[in-house]
């Protein structure tokens, strides 16, 4: 309705403003509506979000930035969370903030305050679309900081409730050893669900109609399972999406996958909208604690350790990568650092028993994301366009961009493997063939051992040519004049002296009737012959059509020709579009 906002503001910063209306004329009702509670968020609104996220990541981007992105979600949460935490209990220690302000508590609310949000960023990255290397690194650290998050909150409140003379340091190592339980249990849980998607899928070709519903509750029981052993959920959902997409792609339908994509982004937008309207509505509230010098400061502090953070880590990476992270990533990465719901779902799950300063911590926190959400969100747009921040474009690469792109994998494998330093190309032609080898055979169904993404490529982009060659030229295909004959065409066709652009096609592109040797068509029955036969041949498979003596709900005709890929036909629409262009250019000359 208002597409001027929309070009101004992100579309998070329009939500919570309809939140906020619709709070207040809640409030002024006083009708009061139940805020968005932590188990809502975490069981219902966010694993529709992270799944999408991870069912559709880039892959191989992501694995080849893993090392940057774990250096910045672990080293650089920890590091926030303590300079945060220490910082605010250092100026409460001073009596400027009027109230008392334990060490523990600081830093739960600290751990809290410092994750990057997946939802926020997700948010606003998509909308400015930074080059792809810039995105992967801030949105792999908003989705794998969770576990260090999770673990740095239940810590500090375990031990808040236990109180600081109760703490051993027993207590502190088991804190420490969690950090790595946390994330690599629920990374193990996802890809292990992944893998059992994949088998499931094997045997679903004949009920195409649960392909999709599979897909769904088979990732959400990954995230359930993660949660139910305490490990990390989003990290389970996450990883289980990366590896479903690896091989229940091969083995479901077009029209499934077509199904899981718009179902899956319909789910996504659906909570990201949810959430950010019910942060609107909880604003409006009469249980808030406002302390002008605690948010201000903790604004203060999350921004510039923030980005002393990003510029200390990112010295250090740049130390180890090719691609070097230059002044303007470190500012967009610092400047990103978005907050949201994460933390507002975090600080409801404090007990206030325990926590006597729970209310400020409420309110602190979604002024924190207000600003975040508001002021960054708004002013990154023109920012990136000032700075010239490189800019991602959304296209498939070209068949020759992937074969290039192959054979420089062998030829850097190769050189690995010859200078004996094993890196990231070496582990991932490792991982190919024990893929190839020993998971993919008994995960696919029809496993080819071939490169499916160029020939799915080359499938393509031959299709896309015979389609716009039969739409230009559809009444020129043949050069045949109308009096011969089909008996002479059928004479000089079997003698070999068959002239014009007919003299090089294959003989799998003719369908002669001998029955109408003697019929003189003319120009256009040859063009709509030659137009039906090799459609009816090459690219449309005829299907016959069965009768069945009752209805079956699992039976879905699956006529989806997408993974099938027929060479002779690519190599004579091929071969007609080059004939045709040679043509058309040596006419011109004559001209």
């Amino acid at each position: 309705m208002a597409p001027k906002l929309n070009q101004i503001f992100p579309e998070s910063c329009l939500l919570i403003v309809v939140g906020v209306i619709i709070g207040l004329s809640l409030f002024s009702f006083s009708s009061r509506v139940s805020p968005l509670t932590p188990d809502t968020f975490f069981l219902y609104m966010l694993p529709p979000i992270i799944l999408d996220a991870g069912y559709f990541m880039p892959n191989r981007l992501f694995f080849d930035h893993l090392g940057t992105i774990l250096w910045y979600a672990v080293v650089g949460t920890l590091f926030n969370t303590l300079t945060i935490g220490v910082c605010l209990w250092g100026v409460g220690q001073t009596g400027l903030f009027g109230c008392e302000t334990p060490l523990l508590e600081m830093l739960l609310f600290s751990a809290l305050i410092s994750a990057v949000d997946p939802v926020a960023v997700l948010a606003v990255f998509e909308e400015i679309h930074v080059n792809e290397i810039l995105y992967i690194v801030v949105f792999g650290e908003s989705l794998l900081n969770d576990a260090v998050t999770v673990v740095l909150y239940h810590m500090f409140e375990a031990y808040t409730a236990m109180g600081p003379a109760n703490i051993l340091y027993t207590d502190l190592i088991s804190g420490g050893l969690s950090f790595f339980v946390v994330g690599i249990g629920g990374t193990f849980i996802g890809v292990m669900w992944g893998f059992l998607t994949g088998l499931v899928t094997r045997f679903t070709n004949q009920v195409r109609v649960i392909e999709p519903i599979f897909i769904f509750i088979m990732a959400y029981l990954a995230y359930l399972n993660a949660e139910i052993f305490h490990m990390s959920g989003i990290l389970a959902i996450t990883f289980c999406g990366i590896t479903m997409k690896n091989y229940v792609e091969a083995n479901i339908s077009h029209k499934s996958h077509t199904t899981i994509k718009y179902a899956m982004k319909m789910l996504s937008s659906s909570s990201e909208t949810i959430i950010f309207m019910f942060l609107g509505v909880a604003t409006v509230s009469d249980k808030h604690i406002w302390n002008s010098w605690f948010v201000v400061l903790t604004i203060i502090f999350c921004s510039v350790f923030r980005a002393l953070g990003v510029i200390l880590l990112t010295a250090v990476v740049n130390e180890f990568r090719l691609y070097k992270l230059t002044k303007v990533d470190k500012f967009v990465m610092s400047y990103g650092g978005l907050r949201g719901a994460v933390a507002f779902a975090l600080v409801h799950l404090i007990d206030p028993k325990h926590v006597k300063l729970q209310p400020m911590f409420v309110t602190t926190t979604i002024a924190v994301i207000y600003f975040t959400v508001f002021f960054q969100g708004i002013t990154i747009k023109p920012l990136v366009k000032i700075l010239n921040v490189k800019t991602g474009e959304k296209r498939k690469p070209t068949m020759n961009e992937r074969i290039h792109e192959k054979m420089m994998d062998h030829t850097m494998t190769g050189i690995e493997d010859i200078v004996g330093h094993h890196g990231n190309h070496h582990l991932r032609d490792r991982f190919k063939r024990f893929d190839n080898r020993f998971i993919r055979p008994y995960l696919i169904r029809d496993h080819q051992g071939a490169e499916p993404k160029i020939l799915e490529t080359y499938s393509k982009l031959a299709m896309r040519d015979a389609i716009d060659y039969m739409r230009r030229n559809a009444s020129t295909i043949g050069n045949i004049s109308g009096t011969e004959s089909m008996s002479a065409i059928f004479r000089n066709y079997t003698t070999g002296n068959l002239s014009g652009s007919y003299s090089q096609l294959d003989s799998s592109t003719w369908n002669i009737d001998l029955q109408e040797l003697e019929y003189n068509p003319s120009k256009k029955d040859l063009t709509d012959a030659k137009i039906h036969h090799l459609l009816a041949e090459e690219l449309v498979q005829p299907y016959r059509r069965h009768r069945r003596l009752s209805y079956s709900r699992h039976a879905v005709d699956d006529r989806d020709l997408s993974t099938q890929v027929n060479y002779r036909m690519h190599m004579n629409i091929r071969r007609l579009v080059g004939e045709r262009r040679h043509h058309h250019k040596r006419s011109k000359r004559v001209k």
